[in-house]
């Protein structure tokens, strides 16, 4: 039978969570199928076996793509997309769990009930190392359910203003036509080895198309502590990302027509912090990505970030001026 429900689980060197993010798939209750398909994108570690092994013991479940050269994250995850087969898609994150066995079948239900709702999205907490799980202090936690129009939620979206709307893809539910048709439409967003991320512009481009529900039962368990591509434990890492999301915002609101004004404080704040990033790490990567996406969102910077830009562009002089930040912070 063709599922209802496809499941993207996209992973790379996470043989240590892979098999609880799909153990946790496979506890869902629902009266329709579901197939989950696992995206490996040549990880060097154990998780392409651990795949495989799901895929025979769970025979038409779950199905396992085993890339043989890294796509990167947008590219494996929209190539994906293309397999699956149901009318409604959601995603877990090799590392992370969902937390609710009636995920599914609720917001399938849901987005059945109102063929305008795109894209349905749900509470979610962090899980620490430890094991606890708390919500979020910096992401807004609606406590009661609603749906709106996508374009009242856009402005939002763009601004990143995770106090207002925050959409974890993790813990959503989208139409897979609708999907299909953005990629179509607007395929450099989703293509490409110069995308930070398969989830923003998709949240984006699918609230430009219709409306967004959300429910406030918590889904998902978002593991936190561990390496990953936005992590600020790495400051080159978090440097290249940084960068790499203010580009992106830029030519998404350009393709919506979006004013421009409305996004210098998230340009401000979003160059500053790469900025910092990047002069801390001492890696080169990082800085011409910061200073390239410096120079093409065009954000207002105070002096002592300009100067930190013109260092970084010498290499003598970064490393004179690293060396002074280390004194001063001592």
């Amino acid at each position: 039978m063709t599922p209802k429900v496809s499941v993207i689980v996209c992973t790379y060197n996470q043989e240590d969570t892979i098999g609880a993010a799909l153990d946790s798939i496979l506890a869902q209750k629902t009266d329709f199928d579901f197939e989950i398909v696992v995206a490996d994108d040549c990880s060097a570690d154990r998780t392409p076996a651990i795949c495989r092994e799901y895929a025979a013991r769970y025979p038409g479940k779950v199905r396992a793509i085993i890339n043989e050269e890294n796509k990167g994250i947008a590219d494996n995850y929209y190539d994906t997309l293309y397999e699956c087969r149901g009318k409604y898609i959601a995603d877990l994150a090799g590392d992370d769990i969902w937390t609710d066995p009636d995920k599914l079948a609720r917001q399938a239900a849901l987005m059945d009930s109102d063929p305008s709702i795109v894209l349905c999205h749900a509470a979610w907490k962090y899980l620490h190392p430890d094991g606890s799980m708390t919500f979020s202090e910096d992401h807004a936690v609606p406590d009661q359910d609603y749906i709106v129009d996508g374009a009242k939620a856009l402005p939002y979206l763009l601004q990143h203003r995770k106090d207002e709307v925050f959409i974890h893809l993790c813990s959503a539910m989208y139409r897979r036509d609708t999907a299909i048709a953005l990629t179509q439409k607007y395929s450099d967003f989703f293509y490409g080895r110069w995308l930070p991320c398969e989830d923003f512009q998709l949240e984006v481009l699918m609230a430009a198309s219709g409306r967004i529900a959300y429910d406030c039962t918590p889904v998902l368990a978002y593991r936190v502590g561990h390496e990953s591509l936005s992590s600020t434990e790495n400051p080159a890492k978090a440097a290249i990302f940084a960068s790499k999301v203010a580009v992106m915002t830029k030519k998404l609101a350009e393709e919506l027509t979006f004013d421009p004004a409305l996004l210098k404080d998230f340009y401000s704040r979003q160059m500053l912090f790469a900025i910092s990033r990047a002069f801390i790490s001492g890696k080169a990567e990082a800085a011409r990505e910061a200073v390239s996406a410096t120079s093409f969102v065009a954000p207002e910077l105070p002096a002592r970030a300009r100067y930190v830009l013109f260092a970084m562009k010498f290499r003598p002089l970064w490393h004179l001026s690293r060396m002074a930040y280390k004194i001063a912070r001592r």
